[in-house]
């Protein structure tokens, strides 16, 4: 009974206006700063889900979600503001929900979805708002990029 009541608690101060957050995991401690999730933690938002064995979040003045910390075999899906469907993974991964970007550290890779479009590095930083990505490669595995050149044919249609 009390960890359902510590959930809707949570649950209730991070909605964003018409948005919903679902988080589910074994065990949620939540204090008006922080909340630390952890045990297969899976944290939904709209149709971006967010995987891992601990997550946490930093709340700002305004009691709301201002970053997210996971750690522990991390995995995203996000849809990007033009549409585009990415994946992605690494070490660590931190949300800043402010900026509404993603960084993440450690074999970090994302990958469109139903594209050969990837980047993997150490350091990769995933930016929903603009869409852009930038990526910074480790001292014995250098940064990698791979995409698709649409024919000039394919552009006029």
């Amino acid at each position: 009974m009390a960890r359902r009541l510590i959930t809707l608690m949570i649950l209730a101060g991070f909605l964003y206006a018409s948005e919903k957050l679902e988080v589910t995991a074994d065990k949620i401690i939540s204090n008006q700063s922080q909340t630390v999730i952890s045990g297969n933690v899976v944290i939904k938002r709209e149709q971006d889900i967010l995987y891992a064995k601990k997550v946490t979040v930093k709340m700002g003045k305004d009691r709301r979600p201002s970053k997210y910390e996971a750690i522990g075999e991390v995995k995203f899906f996000v849809r990007t503001n033009d549409g585009r469907k990415m994946r992605g993974g690494g070490d660590k991964i931190i949300y800043d929900a402010l900026k509404d970007e993603y960084r993440l550290l450690g074999k970090a890779w994302v990958q469109e979805d139903k594209k050969p479009n990837a980047i993997r590095g150490e350091e990769i930083v995933l930016n929903r708002k603009s869409g852009a990505a930038s990526v910074v490669g480790g001292k014995k595995k250098p940064a990698k990029i791979i995409f698709t050149l649409e024919k000039q044919e394919e552009k006029k249609k």
